[in-house]
């Protein structure tokens, strides 16, 4: 395995941070669309009480990783990303296990409580995929990362359907914990942990209010919350939606599963390329791009009346905006100090965590409005942040004119 192993430490620890990665959320994905008929295995008997169960089961732990996701990464950049990550997959791997013996609903809700706390693998994964890598390469980094979690997304409910139809849903709990077992000895193994970046003697304090004083930082936190608000926005209506459009009831669940999917793929396609992209264009205009682009596919979802019209503007959308996240992480990482990186991360995502944490309640509420009236604010936030963003661009291509920005990647968002 060693030899198929790329010979640059930055290769190496992408590609073994990728995979990781992957199985990690390829084997939530295993289980989590599944917790409704777990939580009626264990005692819960009424549709209602299972739906309200079960959301509470999924929400917890993305919750308060975001939460948390600022202290474990300063965690990192203090005592090296590699430890932090062993740690949070020794506490995957046991807590999953576990939760395929419990007996209650109330178990299972102090294990997923526990993953949330002691979790933190997503914005580890960045920066630790970032830590090596030369700076034109970040972008490439992130978006190789940013893939991994789509595609997990996108394979994971179907391989876990699979599982918990063959080996039922106990045993789909023991092998999404033998996943991140695997993704466990892969980093153990073969990830190179870098010598811990020193900050400058004439460095501001260390903490979380020197990072978030940085320049750019709380705009781009904002930006990562919109972003991906609006990439979790359309969950909660997507099957009713679809069967207004004259879905068969037989057909419904393939046909959301196809939709989903076929988005997911694109946008990990987004992702990757508009992540190597950032070598050759400046990160921030082709942020706006994908904006305006989101802005104009979004729109017309609202309006077509058949399922392939239908899915084809959610490819559309997922080749446009899919890579968004990707741009803003990349953004993140070239704006923020080396010794910072990790917590920036955390701060990073527990943004982006909590846009997509409550992005399908506000959308739900919206359609007490109108049913579809989530694709209208959708495209209203689109541009919205494209024109607040816009200024920056335009100043930024007016320094580089004038020969004042050296490297046209860095600065604030």
């Amino acid at each position: 395995m060693i030899t198929l192993l790329p010979r640059e430490a930055w290769r190496r620890n992408q590609l073994v941070v990728c995979v990781a990665v992957f199985m990690v959320f390829a084997g939530f994905a295993f289980v989590l669309p599944f917790l409704p008929l777990y939580v009626r295995q264990l005692g819960v008997t009424s549709d209602e009480a299972a739906a309200t169960w079960a959301g509470v089961l999924i929400g917890i732990a993305p919750l308060l990783a975001g939460l948390l996701a600022p202290v474990w990464g300063r965690l990192g950049d203090r005592y090296g990303q590699k430890p932090m990550a062993v740690r949070a997959l020794v506490s995957y791997v046991i807590l999953l296990a576990l939760s395929g013996a419990v007996t209650t609903a109330w178990q299972l809700l102090a294990l997923r409580t526990a993953v949330g706390l002691f979790g933190g693998v997503g914005p580890l994964g960045l920066a630790m995929a970032t830590a090596l890598a030369p700076r034109e390469q970040t972008g490439r980094a992130v978006g190789s990362i940013q893939s991994a979690q789509i595609l997990a997304a996108a394979v994971g409910p179907l391989a876990g359907g699979v599982l918990a139809h063959t080996i039922g849903m106990r045993l789909t709990f023991v092998a999404t914990a033998a996943a991140c077992g695997v993704a466990l000895l892969l980093l153990v193994f073969f990830y190179v942990e870098p010598p811990l970046a020193q900050a400058p003697a004439d460095a501001p304090r260390d903490g979380f209010g020197a990072v978030l004083a940085l320049p750019g930082v709380l705009p781009l936190m904002a930006t990562l919350f919109l972003v991906n608000f609006i990439g979790r926005s359309f969950t909660p209506i997507l099957p009713l939606h679809l069967q207004r459009m004259a879905v068969p009831a037989s057909s419904l669940a393939l046909s959301t599963g196809i939709l989903i999917s076929a988005y997911s793929v694109c946008a990990a396609i987004s992702a990757t390329f508009l992540g190597r992209a950032t070598r050759r264009r400046e990160p921030r205009a082709l942020l706006v791009a994908t904006l305006v682009a989101g802005a104009a596919i979004v729109l017309p979802m609202g309006l077509v009346a058949r399922f392939p019209s239908f899915l084809g503007l959610a490819v559309l959308l997922g080749l446009a905006a899919g890579g968004s996240l990707t741009l803003c992480y990349t953004i993140g990482g070239l704006m923020v100090p080396t010794h910072r990186r990790t917590t920036a991360f955390g701060f990073f995502s527990g943004a982006a965590l909590f846009g997509g944490a409550i992005s399908p309640s506000i959308a739900g509420l919206l359609t007490r409005v109108h049913f579809k009236a989530i694709y209208w604010a959708d495209a209203l936030l689109y541009l919205l942040l494209a024109l607040a963003l816009l200024p920056g661009v335009l100043a930024m291509r007016a320094r580089r004119a004038a020969g004042e920005v050296a490297q046209p990647a860095e600065g604030g968002a």
